[in-house]
């Protein structure tokens, strides 16, 4: 994986460079185009997919047979929604990821991983404001 800084983040790429560069599962990232995201001739941008991920990571999870989050509650705070949206993103990437690899030491981490991000977040909000 290159160093990030290295691309402009607005630079139309292949899902299957992007997927390189940033990281990601490149069969995630063609679900995430299936699934609705925004190709321009087949290329895609981090922008465009950072901004469709958080929107629509239940769609994403839809189509990978992945059972779906709640998505942040209408009264929230502003930030404790994007809390919640994070948590979720990061969620869908675990376990995506662990719904994908034959490995079973990877199968377990990337499941632990999601079960820890759901319970710092459940925790996190469970805490009252400091004011």
């Amino acid at each position: 994986m290159k160093d990030v800084s290295d691309e402009d983040y607005t630079t139309p790429m292949t899902p299957d460079v992007f997927a390189k560069i940033y990281g990601y599962p490149p069969a995630m990232v063609r679900l995430a185009i299936d699934c609705g995201l925004k190709s321009a001739r087949g290329k895609i941008t981090g922008l465009a997919f950072c901004r469709w991920f958080t929107a629509h990571y239940n769609d994403l999870r839809k189509g990978a047979g992945l059972p779906l989050l709640d998505p942040p509650a209408k009264g929230m705070a502003a930030g404790e929604r994007r809390q919640v949206t994070i948590c979720n993103v990061l969620r869908t990437l675990a376990d995506y990821s662990a719904s994908r690899t034959s490995s079973l030491e990877y199968k377990e981490e990337w499941m632990n991983l999601s079960e820890e991000v759901r319970f710092l977040c459940a925790s996190s909000q469970a805490r009252p404001a400091m004011n």
